[in-house]
């Protein structure tokens, strides 16, 4: 396993420039309260329900993208100031160019309404890249070399997914819901032009999705729970309903887990996952693996197949155990993360006999009450990723 330490050693640089710019804070917040104003504002601010938006502007290298100049922002705000039973819905968003082309937006928004009576959640996606494709399955992905003659194409990709929940008892949800995804893809390469998965979707492909989504949900806070766990069951349908091209059905399950450990503010999460496609689902929607929430480490789309499986585990530890809110105090909304991990892809349940290992560390910044700007390093074999954006990988 190969550790490349050129992006171990960006995060130790941003780490270290995001410490030495708290402490310039502090001192200045000795001298003139500036700081300690401005922080407890914000405080007073969310205790009265009204909106936040923290920016960020964070360089970043991946072997993925190459340089990467990443930006945006956490936009967060009450729909019932005054309720202590609702929490504070949040948009969190992210932009970027890269040195080699490449240009995404992400957005995960996350609603409550109604006493927490209906929420909408969100995912929104735009990647407009150089990329690579292995093919379908566990041989390909590991066996196929990585060049511009067996791997390498253009890809742009958009999607929007929106669930919108409705609570039936206590802890427990249900609701539709909704997901568009469009794939195109050019500048393919000798290989993918004779792919049998590509050769039957074509180079372009778009779908359109309707399913049904059952929630149990005991978290203390969805963004960054310290408690609690999730079971969430997905099932839907795809087919020519409004501009779809592909008749298939997808089942996705989550199970998720977080228990304190010791001191409040650390926590024990773990979370294992698992999605099948049915009816030939077409190359760009087969289950991968290696995203910036599940395997961080691995390349995205490298391993595709119908059937997914995969464990984190995960341990988080602020630094101090309590946020005083008194001035911007950096060791007070700092913290560590690592992680384990493990999956499979297969055509079925039952090729999962070879497993990818995983593991990473990472580094958390509270811009907010539990909102975490997060830095993760992440690796595998032959692969080393970094990643920066807000709230948790789960």
């Amino acid at each position: 396993m190969r550790f490349r330490f050129n992006y171990l050693f960006t995060l130790v640089i941003l780490s270290h420039m995001l410490q030495s710019h708290a402490q310039e804070i502090a001192g200045s917040a000795e001298k003139k309260g500036f700081w300690a104003r401005w922080d407890s504002t914000r405080r007073a601010k969310v205790e009265r329900g009204l909106p936040l938006f923290s920016p960020y502007v964070a360089p970043s290298f991946s072997p993925e993208l190459g340089f990467v100049v990443s930006g945006g922002g956490l936009y967060s705000f009450a729909t019932e100031p005054g309720n202590p039973e609702v929490d504070r819905s949040s948009i969190p968003f992210g932009a970027g160019i890269s040195s080699n082309g490449s240009v995404f937006f992400n957005s995960r928004p996350t609603i409550y309404g109604k006493g927490d009576k209906l929420r909408a959640i969100g995912d929104f996606w735009y990647r407009d890249q150089p990329d690579h494709y292995y093919g379908v399955g566990f041989d390909n992905a590991r066996n196929t070399e990585l060049s511009d003659t067996t791997t390498s194409y253009t890809r742009r990709w958009i999607r929007a997914f929106m669930k919108g929940m409705m609570k039936v008892r206590t802890n427990l949800f249900w609701g539709v819901v909704f997901d568009f995804n469009r794939t195109t893809a050019s500048d393919l390469n000798v290989r993918m032009e004779t792919d049998p998965a590509i050769l039957r979707y074509g180079p372009e492909v778009t779908n359109t999705g309707l399913g049904l989504s059952v929630l149990f949900d005991s978290r203390d806070l969805i963004q960054n729970p310290y408690s609690g766990l999730l079971l969430d069951f997905n099932f839907l349908s795809y087919g020519t309903l409004l501009g779809g091209e592909n008749d298939y059905q997808v089942l996705d399950m989550d199970y998720r887990h977080y228990a304190k450990v010791g001191k409040p503010r650390r926590t024990l999460a773990w979370e294992v996952r698992f999605r099948h496609t049915f009816n030939d689902a077409p190359w760009p929607e087969l289950s991968q693996m290696g995203t910036p929430f599940d395997l961080r480490g691995y390349r995205w789309g490298r391993f595709r197949d119908e059937a997914m499986l995969f464990g984190i585990l995960e341990y988080r530890h602020m630094l101090t155990s309590t946020s005083s809110g008194k001035g911007w105090n950096f060791k007070e909304r700092s913290g560590l993360v690592a992680w384990i991990a493990g999956g499979s892809i297969g055509q079925t349940v039952n090729d999962f006999d070879r497993w990818l290992p995983n593991a990473g560390v990472g580094y958390r910044f509270e811009v907010e009450d539990r909102m975490n700007l997060r830095f993760d390093y992440g690796f595998g074999i032959d692969s080393n990723f970094f990643y920066v954006s807000f709230n948790e990988a789960f």
